[in-house]
C-alpha cells in the first residue's frame, strides 16, 4: 500500500472514531435521569409528609446516593418506548403513582435478569386494554404480567395521614433537651390542625414538669404515676407523654423529640386490600391467548401467608353445626366462599392464571424479600413453570392442596451491592 492509501486507512478509522465518540455523546445526552442533577447537603432522615421521591432526590446520605444510583442503572435498562411514563410516575408527589413506578420497575429489572424479554404495553386482539408486559423467553411469548400495588390509602385517609403527618413533623423541629415524647393519636380530623398553638402548648406543658420525680416514675417502673398531656382538634386526639433522656444524651437536641407514635388499634383489611386489587384487573382483559398473571405489591401495614390464601381462597372460619341431639359441631379451617379464586358459585377469575406477591417490597428490601408465585388450581390457561425460577405455590389436583417448591431468592439475580441497603451513613 502507498503512503496515500495508507493515509486514506487512517483517516478512515479516524473518522469512525471521532462519529463513534460523538453519538456516545449524544446518547449521553439523550439519557433520561430518575433524579436530578444536583448538589446534594441534606443529611436529616425522612420527613413524615415528605413524598419519597423528594426524599430520594435531595438527601445526601449515602445509603440514599446508593438507591439512586441502583434505581437509576434499572431505569437505564427499561424499554425506551416506556421510559418518560415510568419517569413521570416515578418522580410524582403522590406516593401511590411513586410506589406503583417503582414496583414495575423493579418487576422489569428481576424478569429481564431472570433471561426473560419484557415488552412494554403489548397490542393485544383479544382487548383495547394493554398490559403492563409481555413476557418472553427467547422469540417465544410465554405470559402477560400486569402490575398493582394494593393497600394504598384512600382519598380521604391520605388526607387525614398528610395531617397528622405535619404535626408530627412541627414536634420533630421542637428542641426537647430533657426528653423525648411518646405519642399515642386516635381518630382523624377534617381540617389541619392549629400546629402553631399545639406547639405552644405543648413547650408550656414540658417547661412545667419535674424532670427528677418523672425520671423516678421511670427507674421505678411507676409509668402511671407520669404526667400525660392530652391535645384535641375535632376528631383527632393526641396524647403525649416524656420519656426522660440518660444522662449521656440529656441537654442535647441532636435527636429528634418523638421517640414512640402509636395509633389506636384497629381491624387489619389486607386480605381484603388484596382481593380489591386483584379484582380490578381481574375482569379488564377478559379471556386472553396466553396466560395473565398479576403482580402485587402488598404495602399494606401487615401481610403474611395467611392473609394471602384468605384473599386468593376465601377467608378462614370457624363452621358450627347443631346436631339433631342440639350440641354443637365445630368445624376448624373451613373457607368462605368470597375469594379471588373461589366464590359461592365455585371457581371464578379463571382468566388469571397465577398471582406474584410481593409484601412490602421497596428499594430498601430488595435484598430480603422474594416474591411468590402462586398457580391458580381452576386457571382456564394454566401457567407452565417448568423453568421459572423464584419460589411458587402449585396446585396438586390428585390431593387438591397447594405445594410449595423452593426457588432461588430474587437478590441473587438483581445483583445488590453486599450489604444493601448500605449500612453506612
Amino acid at each position: 500500500m502507498d503512503r496515500k492509501g495508507l493515509t486514506y486507512v487512517f483517516s478512515t478509522v479516524a473518522g469512525i472514531a471521532v462519529v463513534s465518540y460523538l453519538v456516545k455523546r449524544l446518547v449521553l445526552h439523550r439519557r433520561l435521569l430518575l433524579f436530578d442533577k444536583i448538589e446534594r447537603a441534606e443529611q436529616r432522615p425522612k420527613r413524615e409528609r415528605e413524598p419519597i421521591f423528594d426524599y430520594y432526590n435531595s438527601s445526601a446520605r449515602r445509603p440514599i446516593a446508593a438507591l439512586r444510583e441502583l434505581l437509576q442503572t434499572w431505569f437505564d435498562s427499561y424499554p425506551a418506548s416506556g421510559k418518560k411514563d415510568i419517569q413521570a410516575r416515578f418522580r410524582s408527589r403522590i406516593d401511590g403513582q411513586h410506589k406503583s413506578a417503582f414496583w414495575e420497575l423493579y418487576l422489569h429489572e428481576l424478569f429481564t435478569r431472570m433471561k426473560y424479554r419484557l415488552r412494554v404495553h403489548p397490542v393485544l386482539k383479544e382487548s383495547a386494554n394493554h398490559p403492563d408486559f409481555l413476557v418472553s423467553e427467547g422469540r417465544s411469548p410465554k405470559f402477560y404480567l400486569e402490575a398493582i400495588v394494593a393497600g394504598l390509602p384512600s382519598t380521604k385517609d391520605v388526607g387525614a395521614e398528610a395531617r397528622l403527618a405535619e404535626v408530627i413533623d412541627l414536634i420533630n423541629k421542637m428542641q426537647t433537651p430533657d426528653y423525648l415524647l411518646e405519642l399515642l393519636y386516635r381518630g382523624t380530623c377534617d381540617t389541619p390542625p392549629p400546629v402553631g398553638k399545639l406547639r405552644k402548648a405543648l413547650i408550656s406543658w414540658l417547661r412545667s414538669l419535674d424532670l427528677k420525680a418523672i425520671d423516678a416514675a421511670y427507674k421505678a417502673s411507676n409509668f402511671d404515676l407520669t404526667p400525660r398531656f392530652e391535645w384535641n382538634h375535632e376528631g383527632l386526639t393526641l396524647f403525649f407523654a416524656p420519656i426522660p433522656k440518660s444522662s449521656k444524651t440529656r441537654g442535647t437536641t441532636d435527636a429528634r423529640p418523638l421517640g414512640v407514635v402509636m395509633g389506636e388499634a384497629h381491624i387489619l383489611t389486607t386480605d381484603e386490600d388484596i382481593r380489591e386489587g386483584i379484582e380490578q384487573k381481574a375482569k379488564k382483559y377478559g379471556k386472553l391467548a396466553l396466560p395473565l398473571v398479576i403482580a402485587v405489591n402488598v404495602v399494606s401495614e401487615h401481610c403474611d401467608e395467611i392473609d394471602i390464601n384468605n384473599a386468593l381462597f376465601g377467608s378462614e372460619a370457624i363452621e358450627f353445626i347443631r346436631r339433631s341431639d342440639g350440641s354443637i359441631d365445630e368445624r376448624v379451617g373451613v373457607r368462605q366462599p368470597n375469594g379471588i379464586w373461589f366464590g359461592k358459585k365455585g371457581p371464578r377469575n379463571r382468566n388469571i392464571s397465577a398471582v406474584l406477591v410481593g409484601c412490602q417490597i421497596d428499594p430498601y428490601k430488595v435484598g430480603v424479600i422474594t416474591p411468590q408465585l402462586i398457580l391458580n388450581p381452576y386457571a382456564e390457561n394454566p401457567l407452565k413453570t417448568t423453568d421459572y425460577p423464584l419460589p411458587q405455590s402449585v396446585p396438586d389436583h390428585t390431593t387438591s392442596t397447594m405445594k410449595k417448591k423452593a426457588g432461588t431468592e430474587a437478590s441473587a439475580f438483581l445483583r445488590l451491592p453486599r450489604p444493601w441497603p448500605p449500612d453506612y451513613d
